[in-house]
């Protein structure tokens, strides 16, 4: 017979082994005076622990509370209007500059005089704090630099223009990553007969379309408040939108109207088009992440070679240059890293939210206890991060596997959807009968009983904010739009199969690409732990004596006192251990970035450190012995 073993059930039967190893761990970190790397796999091993207990006591714990239905308490706030001063206004109005179609271009909802009061309220008070701030400071500390503080207000002039630009290519990516979408769901509803603006209307208050909601606010403002009409609304509209994409798609909309042709054909054509070209992006993506893991991995190999090298030279200048690499350079690289990869991707507007408080209170467990043992205060660091890291993500990482399941899931949701209106069903009737036949991902199929249960209580499917995944949202959005309008012929259904199909595939395809770089972030600093044992054992059984040359009597080889050769000081090799596990956290962060498309899925950082911990813990204690009863002699004859 076959067992089925619930979430919390497997948590319970592992709870025991983790309470194990993190007194384990505990006891490895107590004893770091003696063995610095094995207290440092002691922390990681005891935070790790502690944050899957707490992080997987809080999931569940919130899972059996979500079952009990309680009503949220109504808060109302009271609108204040503001006041504004005359003498604020007069000098926004002399001091900054700018037109109205800037500010309307960029998205910014306040008005100009609000959005140049706001600012000048800004001047005033970098002028009134910096000026004083300045000049005390300058007399206190006997220098003219503190006076430098006196020109943050001149900096502030140029706030209003640095956000409206800022502003304007943040609303430019945002309808870029959301147009594809938009263009099926647009055409799926003119198929229906509903027009483009009727098509904006119905997005207003759903949050489906972050941005282009926005733009929907705009249109309905314009057409209901402002007496304009719908072309002329989405005109103007199109003139005054950063993103190119669309313009166009606005203007060939009122052109096609205004000379009578096939609007659904054209928002058809204009879907699967804008579909091509996020497919592009997809491949584009997934060449470019590549590339940036390969460079990443080639730059953590090379760097302890070259420290290494240097030693030779100045051994205090290399320890020196490696705490410099550890404190600036690899957090600035790895963040640097981080922030291209997240400008790269196409956009995925799933909503992870992770558990903070679990993790304050994992971290605060595993420092305190660590604390009590009288372990060094790197290890309460190093613990209570890890530990913290972890019980974070445990949520994120439930919710990241429920939204996999459903992308997973949706392209044979959608295709059965679509058989079943070939055979008379409704949509409804439909979801409700694939809910009980269970062929998709078990948690996908929780959904549509749920979904299922309340059309049956006589909700629409309109009503349901239903999806985990933001594909999956849009899909059963689009079909409450369709059941609503009267829609849902097998033809709607079939072309968003065609797109649900053509991008989970484009999405998998990048995601199975990126598994490389996560092996790559897993496994190098093992690799590169082994590089640096393996270089810092030949150094030290290897004796390189200083010489000569002939003319000039210029002397080369270690500059050293010893008349033996080399003396390399065990804090450089101190040092590039510790550089392996900050390699360790950048690297796994930028592959989580990678291939989640979210940085909050963190369980692999507290993973890659434990393994690079205990790599360097191995090498460092048994790896001597190993090197020595495996490596040919030889190699060694130098050291004679």
């Amino acid at each position: 017979m076959k067992l089925k073993f619930r979430g919390r059930h497997l948590f319970i039967a592992v709870a025991g082994p983790l309470v194990v190893l993190a007194f384990f761990g505990f006891a490895v970190a107590q004893k770091s005076a003696t063995n610095v790397f094995g207290g440092l796999f002691g922390s990681a091993l005891a935070g790790t622990s502690i944050g899957l207990l707490i992080g997987g006591f809080a999931y569940y714990y919130h899972d059996l509370k979500s079952s009990r239905i309680e009503l949220p308490k109504p808060v109302v706030k009271r609108a204040k209007a503001k006041k504004k001063s005359p003498v604020i206004s007069k000098l926004s109005s002399r001091i900054f500059r700018g037109a109205r179609t800037d500010i309307l271009t960029a998205g910014i909802t306040e008005t100009p005089s609000m959005f140049y009061y706001k600012w000048a309220t800004y001047f005033l008070y970098a002028l009134a704090g910096s000026l004083p701030t300045a000049f005390v400071l300058a007399f206190v500390l006997k220098s003219e630099f503190p006076l430098l503080i006196a020109l943050t207000p001149f900096f502030v002039l140029f706030g209003p223009q640095f956000q409206i630009r800022s502003s304007r290519g943040d609303r430019k990516r945002a309808i870029d990553d959301e147009l594809p979408f938009f263009a099926l769901y647009s055409a799926v509803l003119a198929d229906a007969g509903i027009s483009l603006y009727s098509a904006f209307k119905r997005l207003v208050g759903e949050g489906i379309f972050r941005q282009i909601e926005k733009d929907a606010s705009y249109l309905v403002r314009a057409v209901e408040f402002m007496g304009q009409d719908q072309i002329t609304a989405m005109d103007e509209l199109a003139r005054t939108h950063p993103s190119k994409q669309m313009s166009d798609m606005l203007f060939g909309y009122t052109s096609e109207i205004r000379s009578g042709g096939d609007v659904a054909g054209y928002l058809s054509d204009k879907a699967d088009e804008l579909l091509q070209w996020l497919e592009f992006r997809f491949e584009k993506y997934g060449d470019s992440v590549s590339d940036i893991g390969e460079m990443m991995t080639a730059m953590f190999f090379i760097l302890p070679t070259l420290v290494l090298a240097m030693a030779f030279v100045s051994p205090s200048v290399a320890v020196s240059v490696v705490w410099m690499m550890n404190a600036l350079v690899i957090p600035i690289v790895g963040v640097a890293m981080i922030f291209q990869i997240r400008s790269m991707q196409p956009k995925s507007l799933d909503i992870f939210k992770g558990d903070l408080k679990a993790g304050i209170a994992a971290g605060a467990v595993s420092a305190i206890a660590l604390f009590l043992l009288k372990a060094p205060y790197w290890a309460l660091i190093a613990s209570g991060a890890v530990a913290g890291t972890m019980a974070y993500s445990v949520n994120v990482f439930f919710q990241k596997r429920v939204a996999d399941e459903e992308e997973a899931s949706l392209e044979g949701f959608v295709r059965d959807l679509a058989e079943y209106r070939k055979a008379g069903y409704t949509i409804t009737r439909a979801i409700e009968r694939l809910s009980q036949e269970g062929k998709y991902a078990r948690s996908f199929v929780e959904t549509l009983r749920r979904i299922a249960a309340r059309l049956q209580l006589g909700m629409r499917l309109s009503e349901l904010r239903a999806g985990n995944s933001w594909i999956g949202r849009q899909v059963f959005f689009l079909l409450g739009q369709i059941e609503d309008t009267g829609g849902g012929s097998a033809r709607e259904l079939e072309a968003v199969h065609r797109f649900v199909e053509r991008y989970t595939f484009a999405k998998r395809t990048v995601k199975s690409r990126m598994r490389i770089y996560q092996m790559l972030s897993i496994f190098t600093p093992v690799g590169l732990a082994l590089l640096i044992f393996v270089m810092a054992s030949m150094v030290s059984m290897m004796k390189f004596l200083p010489f000569s040359l002939p003319t000039g009597g210029l002397q080369l080889g270690a500059v050293s006192s010893s008349s033996s050769g080399v003396v390399i000081p065990p804090a450089l090799f101190q040092a590039s251990y510790i550089m392996v596990i900050i390699s360790s956290i950048f690297m796994s962060l930028s592959a989580i970035e990678a291939r989640d498309f979210t940085i909050k899925n963190m369980w692999m950082v507290a993973f890659t450190v434990l393994l690079a911990s205990l790599a360097i813990f191995f090498f460092t204690t048994f790896g001597s012995a190993l090197l020595v009863k495996f490596m040919p002699t030889s190699l060694f004859a130098l050291a004679k």
